[in-house]
């Protein structure tokens, strides 16, 4: 049991609660309070600190590295359509662990197939810390990956092979579709249409990457009318973006100054979709596949930066919840993490000061599923 005592309480839902307690037990919060007692909890003085949810990274390759010189273990680049991979096959929780991502307050990270086939598998959602897989896990399939970028087009076309073009590339995913759609008994057992049939139904999430916005409405069209719920990565063209608030948006690594689609993003309008309600979460990876663990932070400070400029009047807590919250909804886990709320997994950074308000704060203590992973004076 552990009880943090006195500190400014960020919620990562947009509420602030100064001088309040937060008590953990059997890895869960299960209270949040004024002047808390427990007998037998472990005190961590936090007056004058800020008390928040662990970051989460929505769109990661994290643990799936291979050796030198050899394909990552997230891209199995084959067959442009493998929706029936999972990302968990690739995923080595010691290579995360060695990580250490909860030094820059990340303590989650969706695990994503590769941006190179058009439909690429599930991808699954792991704490960046743990005393075994079974225990970091928190969700095995918490989103399909796929991807209309020019990287399918560069990798498939190379050989000579479709997609080599946007139509080869939205022609092939029209027709798994149909696949799906077929009555065929041989349709109905094929691992892919088994794979895919959740997404056009509803239950599981599509996190596809798009170049331009044009590829967004393709996408669109050939999906026809199921309800999918459709979340864009990496698209910065906002301009002529379907409007729909229901998408989630991801933002890839903003402070790569060698992207040239970054200068696309209009910061105008992603905040003008901010306000009225899209869910847009922060990711460390772009186009490049080894962003340093400091990315994500960066990109919070690089997004105020701009909202200040435009005199945006979006807050440090509104980007707080671009890197918690939100992204915890986008990957239906935010019954788990995402959140300091009672009854919520025990994954809270003790920093040193506002975090998105200055370079100069640092974690004092991270608290992963309960157990404390660093620092903070107990007693």
């Amino acid at each position: 049991m552990i009880l943090i005592r006195k500190g400014t309480i960020h919620n990562g839902l947009g509420q602030v609660l100064k001088q309040t307690d937060l008590l953990i037990d059997h890895g869960q919060i299960i209270r949040i309070g004024k002047d808390l007692t427990a007998k037998e909890a472990t005190v961590i003085e936090a007056e004058g600190k800020c008390v928040m949810p662990g970051f989460i990274d929505p769109m990661s390759s994290w643990g799936t590295s291979a050796g030198r010189g050899q394909k990552a273990d997230n891209e199995e680049n084959s067959d442009p359509l493998t929706p029936q991979l999972d990302s968990m096959d690739a995923f080595d929780p010691q290579s995360m662990m060695y990580q250490q991502l909860w030094e820059y307050g990340i303590t989650a990270a969706a695990v994503l197939p590769g941006d190179k086939n058009i439909l690429g598998g599930t991808g699954s959602v792991w704490k960046s810390w743990g005393r075994d897989p079974k225990t970091m896990c928190v969700a095995e399939k918490a989103v399909m990956r796929g991807s209309a970028k020019a990287a399918v087009k560069k990798t498939y076309g190379s050989r000579n092979v479709a997609p080599m073009t946007r139509m080869g590339l939205f022609s092939a995913l029209r027709q798994m579709v149909a696949q799906c759609e077929s009555k065929e008994e041989k349709e109905a057992r094929d691992p892919k249409v088994l794979a895919m049939k959740p997404v056009l139904a509803g239950e599981l999430p599509l996190l596809m990457s798009c170049d331009k916005a044009m590829d967004v409405r393709n996408v669109e069209r050939a999906l026809g009318e199921h309800p999918v719920r459709l979340i864009v990565a990496d698209c910065y063209e906002l301009e002529g973006l379907p409007s729909g608030l229901q998408h989630g948006l991801i933002l890839g690594d903003l402070t790569d100054g060698f992207n040239e689609r970054n200068l696309q993003l209009d910061y105008g309008q992603l905040f003008e979709r901010i306000r009225q309600g899209q869910p847009v979460a922060l990711s460390a990876f772009g186009d490049n596949s080894s962003p340093g663990r400091e990315i994500l932070l960066w990109n919070a400070h690089g997004l105020l930066r701009q909202a200040r400029r435009l005199k945006a009047g979006i807050d440090a807590e509104q980007v707080l919840q671009m890197m918690t919250s939100i992204p915890a909804r986008l990957l239906q886990v935010s019954d788990r993490i995402g959140a300091l709320r009672e009854g919520m997994d025990a994954d809270v950074v003790i920093w040193s000061d506002h975090p998105l308000m200055t370079f100069d704060a640092h974690p004092e203590a991270v608290i992963i599923s309960g157990e404390r992973v660093k620092g903070g004076e107990a007693r």
